[in-house]
């Protein structure tokens, strides 16, 4: 919901001019953490905590996310609090306890069980692509 809400911010302000924000699926099967777009950004690091990288190519992580995209939006004023010495360990605190039961919350299963799934997809993907390979060898052969 967030994302789609900065999204959609974005597009706003933007108009026809080049957008602030690029949101990555990290989950999409075209996704590449490979790719210096996307940071060296696995997985499992992206969905343990939110990601993001910099027209620069920094990668920073955590609470600081959060400000950065809203004042790319316009309005960083939002998270400014999230600065404060006081206010700065517990909302990171918070966060980091969000972030590691989030999906419990959100998909009805611990990260670690999305991680062994998405791991154990990604191997089958890998047997059925090295399998039409095989075949493909096997044609040519013919």
């Amino acid at each position: 919901l967030e994302m789609d809400f900065l999204s959609r911010r974005d597009a706003r302000r933007a108009g026809s001019s080049v957008r602030k924000l690029r949101l990555t699926d990290i989950e999409s099967e075209d996704y590449d953490p490979n790719d210096p777009s996307n940071g060296g950004v696995s997985y499992e690091k992206g969905m343990a905590t939110i990601h993001a990288v910099t027209a620069d190519g920094r990668v920073i992580e955590g609470v600081p996310v959060f400000g950065k995209a809203y004042t790319l939006v316009g309005l960083g004023w939002l998270f400014k609090f999230t600065e404060w010495p006081m206010m700065k360990p517990l909302v990171r605190w918070g966060y980091d306890f969000f972030a590691k039961y989030r999906t419990n919350v959100t998909r009805g299963t611990s990260l670690d069980d999305l991680i062994k799934a998405h791991n154990a997809k990604k191997m089958l993907k890998k047997g059925e692509d090295q399998t039409e390979e095989c075949s493909r060898c096997n044609n040519l052969r013919q």
